[in-house]
């Protein structure tokens, strides 16, 4: 808040603190006052009544505290971004967590599903039903991948993405999102910005607020991208809770709807928060947006009024050295099994049955371990004959990371795939390529790892 937008102390209010002086000894109070240069300047006025030659006065002290005042007000804004930050990280271990098991559930109904499908023949009736249950299976995926988003445990495939050319390609989707009664307007930079990103998650961001933005415009309205250049310093750093400095992308999302008050806005990053109808929406759309863009270590910021419309702003920070990125992806599409020994460690019983059956049925031999301990040990005894290990992420005793750390101290080269139903930071980007580690997000079809295991195998994944 400005000082000049606060209200001064009429002149009969002082008169009347004065007063009190006589009554109460002593009195403190604060007020601003307007100067006649017509600033507004916030004042502290110590009184207290004094005898001066018989005669009883007021004596009054008068401080300029308006810098004081200031600073404690930019202090209480910290204070509540920090509380926001804290309260949304506290959610995302949580939703993390609960994404996690999800996985490991899904995981196995996929998986069975699909070997049933290709167990029984086409015109059996069981395979509608392995159908419907593939569906519901992927329906659910869906949404512990927003979830995971939301939670910012989601391994991230970052390749340099022009997010001018972004939006330009995502130009037709967001006329089919929006209605005809919507007008969307795109003012984007004419330089390049180009960002370390997963281009799929920066679709994500954009989609969600469009979507967003048509909803908050039932009778039509106007919908307005734009880009340009932001340089972060030192103090919107630390006000937005931001690691790295310089050179950032700013989207700006705006729309002319119905917008928010302040007490929806505190809440709209958090999961399954929806302002809308019961059977409406799932409350995953914004959380998802504030989830992808703190894993890309950029903020979003909010601006709303009740009737005035709502503004989105991100910022991106711009890649420096994008090369080590830029790396192609083979795609395997042969399905084919082997005759190789794999060790599998998974702590999930279930899992490792789908596993080692679906392995089984390609040809391989399978070790299972139930965790990081046991893996090692199982290699120890195996080490000649193993040509891959599987590793789950977050297991008892030792993490798949953990596990593989040791395992490659005796045999240095050995081939690996990593699992997980979210991920932490040991399957950051670049840990990935250091070890030439390929990492699977569960749920894992049986289709997905067969061909995954045959790519490492023979050497086409980078």
């Amino acid at each position: 808040m400005k000082i000049s937008d606060i209200n001064t102390l009429p002149p009969e209010k002082i008169k009347d603190k004065m007063q009190r002086v006589v009554g109460e000894g002593k009195v403190y109070f604060e007020f601003c006052h307007r100067r006649a240069d017509g600033t507004v300047r916030e004042v502290a006025v110590f009184s207290s009544p004094i005898l001066l030659k018989g005669r009883r006065l007021l004596h009054s002290i008068i401080h300029d505290i308006t810098e004081k005042k200031q600073a404690e007000r930019e202090r209480n804004k910290l204070q509540e971004r920090l509380a926001h930050a804290q309260r949304m990280e506290s959610l995302g271990h949580l939703a993390g967590g609960i994404a996690h098991d999800f996985n490991n559930l899904l995981t196995a109904i996929i998986g069975f599903a699909q070997l049933i499908k290709l167990k029984v023949s086409k015109d059996d009736p069981q395979q509608e039903y392995a159908e419907q249950i593939l569906s519901a299976g992927k329906r659910g995926a869906s949404v512990t991948q927003q979830i995971l988003a939301f939670s910012r445990k989601q391994t991230l495939d970052i390749r340099p993405v022009d997010l001018n050319e972004t939006l330009r390609n995502l130009e037709k989707l967001m006329r089919r999102l929006l209605r005809e009664d919507i007008e969307i307007q795109f003012k984007l930079s004419d330089k390049k910005m180009v960002v370390l990103a997963d281009p799929n998650q920066i679709d994500q961001i954009v989609i969600n607020l469009t979507t967003n933005a048509r909803d908050a415009m039932p009778s039509g309205g106007r919908f307005e991208i734009a880009s340009t250049f932001f340089v972060v310093d030192d103090e919107f750093a630390k006000m937005h809770g931001l690691s790295i400095k310089g050179q950032y992308a700013l989207i700006t999302f705006t729309d002319t709807g119905c917008g928010m008050d302040a007490e929806t806005i505190s809440h709209i990053f958090e999961p399954f928060y929806s302002t809308k109808e019961v059977g409406k929406g799932t409350g995953l759309g914004l959380s998802v947006v504030y989830g992808i863009v703190s894993q890309h270590k950029g903020c979003i910021n909010v601006y709303s009024e009740k009737g005035k419309g709502t503004v989105f702003k991100i910022y991106l920070p711009l890649a420096e050295d994008a090369e080590i990125y830029s790396k192609g992806h083979k795609e395997v599409l042969e399905l084919k099994g082997g005759n190789e020994t794999i060790l599998v460690a998974e702590d999930d019983q279930s899992l490792r049955h789908l596993f080692n059956t679906t392995l089984t049925q390609y040809g391989y031999k399978v070790i299972e371990a139930i965790d990081g301990e046991d893996a090692i040990n199982k290699f120890i005894e195996n080490k000649d004959e193993i040509k891959l290990v599987i590793l789950d992420g977050i297991m008892p005793k030792k993490n798949g990371k953990e596990a593989f750390d040791k395992i490659s101290e005796i045999a240095p080269n050995i081939r690996v795939i990593f699992m997980s139903g979210y991920a932490e930071e040991i399957f950051t980007r670049s840990g990935m390529l250091e070890i030439s580690a390929k990492f699977l997000q569960k749920p894992i079809t049986p289709e997905l790892l067969i061909k995954t295991i045959r790519a490492v195998l023979d050497g086409d994944v980078p």
